[in-house]
């Protein structure tokens, strides 16, 4: 894990984003080889935010199918044949991924990973404490 010392505070449901991590985590180690990394950073954006990712060095996703995997019941690897493994699932775990995030007021997409294989989920929450405010910079 790579993670800032210092992020801002963000106002989330603990539970639900972790739960939106470990589907994360989950989909990077089903569509991943075993002897592989899996990266999960977290960094603050100049946006207001915090940008939350999770990078595999599977067989990644192709930008035709990026925003489809985020459809209920959508699997890349049986509806889309993205390649990788034979992983089972309902092909739900992004979908419901996307709603908590943007419940939350964030946004999730999937990058290119730079120059290699593999996929890089991102996740952008907003930045706030408590009482909606922003921190001081």
């Amino acid at each position: 894990m790579w993670i800032e010392d210092e992020l801002p505070l963000v106002r989330i449901d603990e539970q639900a984003i972790a739960e939106v991590i470990y589907t994360l985590v989950d989909n990077a180690a089903k569509y991943s080889p075993e002897t592989t990394t899996i990266r999960v950073s977290a960094h603050p954006n100049g946006n207001d935010e915090i940008r939350l990712t999770v990078e595999d060095e599977g067989a990644g996703i192709p930008s035709e199918l990026r925003e489809r995997v985020f459809d209920k019941f959508f699997r890349a690897t049986r509806d889309g044949d993205a390649g990788g493994a034979k992983a089972s699932g309902s092909g739900m775990g992004l979908a419901i991924a996307r709603g908590i995030v943007e419940a939350h007021g964030g946004h999730i997409w999937i990058d290119d990973v730079d120059g290699k294989k593999g996929a890089r989920v991102v996740v952008a929450l907003p930045t706030g404490d408590d009482n909606g405010s922003q921190p001081k910079k």
